[in-house]
């Protein structure tokens, strides 16, 4: 604890008299030269040393005064008053020298002060209520460090510095004044000037500390939830924290709050173990509400002993008074010379959690679990339960996966949501808190609404569906690429195919229907590893031609199917286009078209004359029409000389003009193979390559003469 008189107010000794109780202040003594730091009434009882009591003064008149000389580091004084004279001016019946006494905590209101040196008079001081007490020891206490601290000095004069010292003063001074350089360079983005400052600084061996400036953070207070754990229980408390903070501010704040010291502390947030120097902005802190977890290891685990927890706990206390919640009764309003008034700073306390008895000097204020539990605002019912030392074993299952003790009741774990074990069953004499019990029913609720939503979207789903089964080319829903053309497609200006869900521009879907000579339309798309099988839909098709192109599609497609339907036969007259699928028992057919009466022995129409007189007359101008027999004798010399040959499907005669080995029959639609006279697939069509020519198979060619271009 740092003492100074700068900020103190210089008050009379008659004010300082006339204060009602424990008062604080600057107030000059009877003294002359010490300031005042705190004074409190008392009644006292001694033993081997002079009478301290002056006639007539009764107890109420006594005071218990703590005072320190402005110009001298480290000297306080401790001395006893007496007001009960009638000019209102104190006598002072005994003074100490902080440094030459011992002062120890007997009880709550008793503390007990006792000479360093022989013959070691004590004095006990009896106070009128704890809170005085408490106030009063911790003053004294950080004082009376503050007084051994300081080495003792001959008539207050100042030790001067000696060359050594003052070479390593001026060598501090160039480190900051170097440091604030590169700061501002860096802030200016000058890297010429903060690499030269940085080498100075490596040169030097500066030990420094970096980190971003608190103006790149918010600077609002946000409420963070802390889930603490450890060995066998688990409590959720609120605790006030800025985003700038880094975790070891955190660890020492919930040390003063929550007397957890920071060897025990784990902190994890964001699924991140937190180091000491990182902020928590860093880990995602940024608003209120947001989560992080403390895990608490044992004290022989983080190897922390009892001593040195209750030194830690007493420098945390002095050091950082304004990190407790205890809050004090108002200060009197004190006009400070240098600095603002008590009332405008917010108010702390120096004071531990309770002092405990037979606690000598320098002993730390301990705090246990009752303590914890008078100080922390409890928000949740069952943080009670927990911190309470007589709290029964806690129900519930282990998750396998964590090991944190979740409520029997929980579907999964509240830490890492790992499903409940499904041999664990629920103890039948259980009882739900207020806490679980809310859950549950907020469990229920959010699965209604997710049930409801569900539905909803389903409805909503459902409905677009049928919207888009109305109609007939499905628009882009997002910008895309034509894979034909590569042209952007903004949303609406291509076609999704209902199968494939491909999508390309009108015009090369048109493009691609008008030049396919096959009656399905396959999709379009290939690159190197795939090629889609599907086709366009019928409706499809008819909304993206015209309706006389729709109608030779459509034409094309009955072709199609005619010549590869095996019992087909197709109507005698000249360009009529009716046919049928015939059975063996069936004779004629009537064509719908022409009203034509086929017959399906002779393969034609003869109306007026019976079969046997058809293929008599047919076979008597068959020997006397040469013309007949001119065309079948060339037929058959092409086929001889190879400039012809058969369908291996049909039979009929094709031949090949020009082009590559690849042919296709106009009446079948086989795929041939020229150089081969076969097929050039296998039975089950393209791409069958357990027959046909078997080209390219292996790394094959199927003919020596076969030009590699199917």
């Amino acid at each position: 604890m740092s003492l100074s008189s700068g900020g103190w107010t210089q008050a009379t000794p008659d004010q300082s008299a006339a204060l009602p109780g424990p008062h604080y202040g600057a107030s000059q003594s009877q003294l002359g030269c010490h300031t005042v730091l705190m004074s409190v009434r008392v009644s006292v009882c001694h033993s081997g040393i002079r009478p301290l009591c002056l006639p007539g003064a009764g107890d109420e008149s006594l005071r218990l005064q703590l005072s320190m000389d402005p110009g001298k580091s480290g000297e306080f004084r401790l001395s006893l008053q007496d007001s009960s004279s009638g000019t209102g001016r104190s006598v002072t019946i005994a003074e100490f020298d902080l440094g030459t006494v011992n002062y120890e905590v007997k009880s709550p209101k008793c503390h007990e002060l006792s000479l360093a040196a022989p013959p070691h008079d004590r004095i006990s001081f009896n106070f009128r209520c704890e809170q005085e007490a408490q106030e009063w020891a911790t003053v004294v206490i950080s004082s009376l460090k503050e007084a051994r601290r300081v080495a003792p000095q001959d008539n207050g004069a100042q030790r001067l510095l000696d060359g050594a010292d003052l070479q390593k003063t001026l060598a501090l001074q160039q480190t900051e004044e170097t440091c604030i350089e590169l700061t501002r360079a860096i802030e200016a983005g000058d890297m010429q000037s903060a690499s030269v400052f940085a080498a100075t600084l490596a040169r030097q061996h500066a030990a420094l500390k970096i980190q971003p400036s608190a103006r790149d953070y918010e600077n609002t207070e946000i409420s963070l939830a802390v889930v603490v754990e450890d060995f066998s229980s688990s409590c959720c408390v609120t605790v006030k924290v800025l985003p700038h903070m880094t975790t070891a501010a955190l660890k020492q704040q919930m040390f003063l709050e929550y007397g957890f010291h920071p060897r025990v502390q784990r902190w994890v947030i964001g699924q991140c173990l937190c180091t000491d120097q990182r902020s928590l902005a860093s880990y995602g802190v940024r608003q209120d509400g947001d989560t992080a977890f403390l895990y608490l290891l044992s004290a022989c685990h983080a190897r922390l002993t009892l001593q040195v927890l209750q030194q830690d706990q007493e420098s945390a206390l002095l050091l950082s008074p304004s990190s407790l919640s205890l809050s004090t009764s108002p200060l009197p309003a004190a006009t400070s010379a240098n600095g603002p008034s008590s009332l405008d700073r917010r108010p702390y306390t120096t004071l531990p959690p309770r002092l405990h008895t037979n606690s000598s000097t320098g002993g730390s204020e301990r705090g246990n679990i009752s303590e914890i539990r008078d100080l922390i605002n409890l928000e949740m019912p069952q943080l009670n339960e927990a911190l309470s030392s007589n709290t029964a074993s806690t129900q519930g299952w282990s998750c396998p996966s964590c090991t944190y003790i979740n409520k029997p009741t929980r579907p999964g774990c509240e830490i890492c949501s790992t499903n409940r074990p499904e041999n664990y069953v629920i103890p039948g004499g259980y009882r739900p808190d207020a806490l679980e019990l809310r859950r549950i029913q907020q469990e229920k609720e959010a699965i209604r609404q997710y049930q409801q939503a569900r539905e909803e979207e389903r409805r909503e789903n459902f409905a677009r569906l049928v919207m888009m089964d109305g109609q007939d080319l499905l628009p882009n829903p997002e910008p895309v690429d034509c894979r034909i053309c590569y042209m952007d497609l903004q949303p609406g200006e291509g076609v999704l195919l209902r199968e494939c869900l491909h999508c390309f521009c009108k015009e090369c879907l048109r493009s691609v229907i008008m030049l396919s000579e096959e009656p399905e339309v396959s999709c379009p798309y290939r690159d190197d590893t795939y090629s889609c099988s599907c086709s366009l839909q019928e409706r499809e098709i008819r909304a993206l031609v015209p309706a006389e192109e729709y109608e030779r599609w459509l034409q094309r497609g009955l072709s199609v199917a005619e010549s590869r339907c095996e019992g087909s036969y197709h109507c005698a007259t000249p360009d009529c286009l009716g046919w049928c699928v015939y059975e063996d028992t069936v004779n004629v057919f009537h064509c719908p078209v022409c009203r034509k009466h086929n017959c399906l022995i002779c393969k034609s129409i003869h109306e007026g004359m019976n079969c046997k007189q058809y293929q008599d007359d047919l076979a008597a101008r068959a020997v006397n029409d040469s013309a007949a027999r001119r065309t079948t004798h060339l037929l058959k010399t092409l086929v001889q000389s190879g400039e012809a040959m058969h369908c291996p499907q049909c039979g009929i005669i094709v031949q090949k003009r020009d082009g590559c080995d690849w042919l296709r029959c106009t009446v079948c639609h086989t795929e041939i193979c020229w150089v081969t006279r076969g097929p050039r697939w296998g039975p089950r069509g393209p791409g069958d390559t357990s027959g046909g020519c078997r080209c390219n198979v292996n790394n094959q060619k199927c003919h020596p003469k076969c030009q590699n271009c199917h």
